[in-house]
């Protein structure tokens, strides 16, 4: 074979190759992963931890302290959150200051302790 012959083929040959990998990195991007969207769970997640603190008495749990506990929780044993850490509290947390307009998690117990406290905007009005 002459030399451009063996250009041609490497040519084909990659051709071919990328036509490939980039099939594959098509199809993992457009597949659903089964079981819960990831609103959905955060929405769970939110709830649980609004619960968990709901029944707490302790004011002055650490966040750490609050991730054994709902880590302890028979709800969260299932598959769909086997991925659940402290960074993910903490995401979560944060998200909950602000949607209760605190800055700590004991500001936050306070408030979800105190009866018939709304989190929109709405009720301030």
């Amino acid at each position: 074979m002459t030399k451009d012959e063996i250009q041609l083929w490497m040519l084909v040959a990659f051709i071919f190759a990328f036509a490939i990998s980039s099939y594959k990195v098509y199809m993992i991007f457009t597949k659903s992963l089964p079981g819960l969207d990831t609103k959905t769970q955060h929405l769970q997640l939110q709830t649980i931890i609004l619960g968990v603190l709901k029944h707490h008495e302790n004011k002055d749990i650490t966040a750490e302290e609050l991730f054994v506990l709902l880590k302890g929780l028979g709800e969260l044993q299932d598959e769909a959150y086997k991925n659940f850490n402290q960074n993910r509290l903490n995401q979560l947390l944060q998200q909950l200051y602000y949607t209760y307009e605190v800055s700590s998690l004991s500001e936050l117990m306070t408030t979800v302790h105190q009866p018939e406290r709304g989190t929109s905007k709405e009720n301030d009005t």
